[in-house]
C-alpha cells in the first residue's frame, strides 16, 4: 500500500472515531446547512453532525478502492495510480476540514461559513488543477465528456487546458478572501467557469482532432 493509500485510509479512520468522540457532546439539533450568506439556514439530529460526513468520507475511499478493479481503462488508472490516491488524500482533507467546521458552531465558535469555507475550496481547486494533467484516460475522474473520452489526444489536451482553469478558478478564490460578501459568488463563478469551459474546449479540440484525420 502506497502512503497516499495509507494516509486516505487513516484520515477515514480519524473521523469516524472524531463522530464518536463528539456525539455525547452534541446538541440534539446541529447545524447542517449554511445559505451563501453564511448564516445557518438548516439544521438535523446531533446523529447526522456526528457521522454524516465520516459516511461520505469512507463511501469515497470506498469507490476510490473499487473503481480500479472494475474500471475500462485498468492500465491507465495504474499508470497514474500515485496521483490517483494523492486526489483522495486531498479530497479527504477537503471533507475532514469540512467536517470539523460543521462541528464548531457546536462549541460556541461562530464564524461567517461562506468566507471560511473558501479557503480550503480554494486549495481543493488549486490541488486538483495541478494534478489534472497527470490523469489518464479512465471514467471515474477528469474531465470525462464524450468528447475527451473519445481518444487520448483530446484527453490530454483537455486536461492541460482544464488543469490551468481550476488553478486560476482557486487564486481567483484567494483573491476573494478579503472581500467576504463577494467571496461565495466568486467560489460559484470559479468553478462553473472553469468546468464549463473545459467541457467546451474538449468539444472543440474534438472536432479539430477529427478533420486532421479526414
Amino acid at each position: 500500500m502506497n502512503a497516499f493509500k495509507a494516509a486516505c485510509f487513516a484520515i477515514a479512520i480519524v473521523a469516524v472515531l472524531v463522530g464518536f468522540l463528539v456525539y455525547p457532546f452534541l446538541p440534539n439539533r446541529v447545524p447542517t446547512h449554511w445559505n451563501a450568506a453564511g448564516e445557518i439556514d438548516g439544521y438535523g439530529s446531533k446523529a447526522t453532525g456526528a457521522f454524516i460526513f465520516p459516511l461520505i468520507m469512507l463511501f469515497v475511499l470506498l469507490l476510490f478502492i473499487l473503481v480500479p478493479k472494475i474500471a475500462v481503462f485498468k492500465k491507465n488508472l495504474k499508470a497514474f495510480e500515485k496521483q490517483y490516491w494523492t486526489l483522495c488524500l486531498t479530497l479527504q482533507l477537503f471533507f475532514l476540514l469540512f467536517y470539523v467546521m460543521t462541528l464548531l458552531p457546536n462549541f460556541g465558535y461562530g464564524f461567517d461559513f461562506s468566507q471560511i469555507i473558501t479557503l480550503p475550496l480554494a486549495m481543493l481547486f488549486i490541488g486538483i488543477g495541478i494534478l489534472m494533467p497527470s490523469f489518464k484516460r479512465n471514467f471515474f475522474v477528469g474531465i470525462r465528456t464524450p468528447w475527451s473520452l473519445a481518444n487520448d489526444t483530446v484527453w490530454k489536451k483537455t486536461h492541460g487546458f482544464g488543469g490551468k482553469l481550476f488553478i486560476l478558478a482557486g487564486l481567483a478564490m484567494l483573491f476573494s478572501l478579503p472581500f467576504p460578501k463577494a467571496a461565495i459568488w466568486v467560489v460559484l463563478a470559479g468553478a462553473l467557469i472553469a468546468a464549463f469551459a473545459a467541457v467546451v474546449y474538449s468539444f472543440i479540440e474534438f472536432r479539430k482532432n477529427e478533420r486532421v484525420r479526414l
